[in-house]
């Protein structure tokens, strides 16, 4: 019976492509959604500040809505971010003095029935680094573009009661990276030498669901797994040679949180929303240091937890919205099963890598109308490792920010 029961529903579907033509041919009703931000602030790193930065954004949905069960939404967004930021690439956390991102998206969304929903979505994304202020854009080593595809098919119960199974794919390249053998330092490692050994084609298949909980509570849990292949980054073995057979990643993850609104008074409410994750990571990729002639297995596996805590308290002013003041804390442990430590000279010790990195949030808003806000936020973080070797990528830091802007919604 669920046999028929699905076949009749790809049919019906498939019965739909004539009318949705004809939809789109009768002429969309035009939808437009704009946001944007602007922030201005210092940023402070293990204890030393910076000038005054800025953090801008913009985001355009020229949403087209052809029929109750039929729309397309494209996106069009742009961010930039003055202040200093740690980013997590080629295998070590790097510094950035200021990144640039932009986005082009499009996601179709089909109403087969009350219940039934699918997704599609295509899009491309690039996001520049620079290491100093002077470095001309567009020509940082670890610059990227990603390409993606995707879907994604819903079954919703209620509001509250959904169930959803995705898959995306993605291509992440690397236009300006290229470390040949001639020039490569010799702290980098054997396996990143050569050209367009970062890009990699990355499959996402996830399942998500949505579900109410006891006492008021609302719950989000997702799962996902995601194999990785690498389009030029070639195996080293024992003896610091590459192999033909390329690098592979396997990801595998999920999150579970819980939600609830409370009604304090009549203005006044609070947000809770408490949230774990994890992931782990599956490498067949090596490691091989020149520099000490040093060969470690499984140098890149590693598992992760995470937990964060966000409190958001609104009170009603008004017309023009509710004033605002969220807080939270985030944490998180990564554990590395065959890297070892190094001491300060960089020579291995015994132990296994950790990091550990925290996080506390502290943000204001207060409504100047019903499009405009003004915010006030500060983030502080703070990341610690058993590593102290860090001639190529920063294990153990603290930095702090604090930023006076506007966001507006139209």
């Amino acid at each position: 019976m669920r046999t028929l029961n699905l076949s009749s529903r790809w049919a019906a579907s498939l019965a739909l492509i004539p009318a949705l033509a004809a939809v789109i041919s009768a002429g969309p009703t035009y939808i437009p959604v704009a946001s944007g931000q602007f922030y201005t602030g210092q940023y402070y790193f293990d204890g030393k500040k910076s000038a005054l930065a800025g953090n801008a954004g913009l985001t355009f949905v020229p949403a087209l809505r052809y029929s109750s069960r039929f729309s397309l939404i494209p996106t069009i967004e742009s961010r930039y971010r003055g202040t200093r930021s740690a980013e997590e690439l080629a295998g070590g956390t790097t510094l950035f003095q200021d990144t640039w991102e932009n986005g082009l998206s499009i996601k179709a969304v089909h109403g087969l029935d009350r219940h039934w929903k699918i997704r599609e979505n295509l899009g491309v994304r690039t996001k520049w680094f620079r290491e100093t202020t002077n470095e001309t854009w567009r020509k940082g080593l670890y610059d990227y573009r990603t390409f993606d595809a995707g879907g994604e098919v819903e079954h919703k119960w209620s509001p509250s009661l959904s169930v959803a199974g995705g898959y995306d794919y993605s291509f992440l390249m690397f236009p300006n990276y290229e470390s040949l053998e001639s020039n490569q330092n010799s702290d980098l490692a054997r396996e990143y030498a050569g050209k367009d050994v970062l890009n990699e084609h990355i499959h996402l298949f996830s399942l998500r669901s949505e579900t109410p909980f006891f006492f008021g509570l609302h719950t989000q849990t997702q799962l996902y797994y995601s194999p990785r292949n690498y389009t030029d980054q070639h195996v080293v073995v024992l003896t610091g040679l590459l192999t033909a057979e390329k690098r592979t990643d396997s990801v595998v993850g999920g999150s579970l949180s819980f939600g609830r609104p409370f009604k304090l008074s009549q203005r006044a409410s609070l947000v809770t929303n408490l949230e774990y994750g994890y992931t782990g990571l599956n490498s067949n990729q090596n490691h091989y240091d020149a520099r000490l002639t040093t060969f470690i297995g499984d140098f890149y596996d590693y598992v992760q937890n995470q937990g964060s805590l966000q409190l958001t308290w609104g009170l009603n002013v008004g017309e023009s919205g509710p004033l605002t003041f969220e807080t939270g804390v985030s944490y998180s442990k990564r554990n590395y099963s065959h890297r070892p430590i190094q001491s300060a000279d960089g020579n291995y010790l015994s132990e296994k890598l950790n990091v550990t990195e925290t996080d506390i949030n502290i943000g204001f808003g207060y409504p100047l109308s019903k499009s405009l806000r003004l915010r006030v936020i500060s983030n502080f973080g703070r990341s610690r490792s058993n590593n102290h070797y860090e001639a190529l990528y920063r294990y153990n830091y603290s930095n702090a920010n604090y930023l006076f802007g506007f966001t507006y919604e139209y």
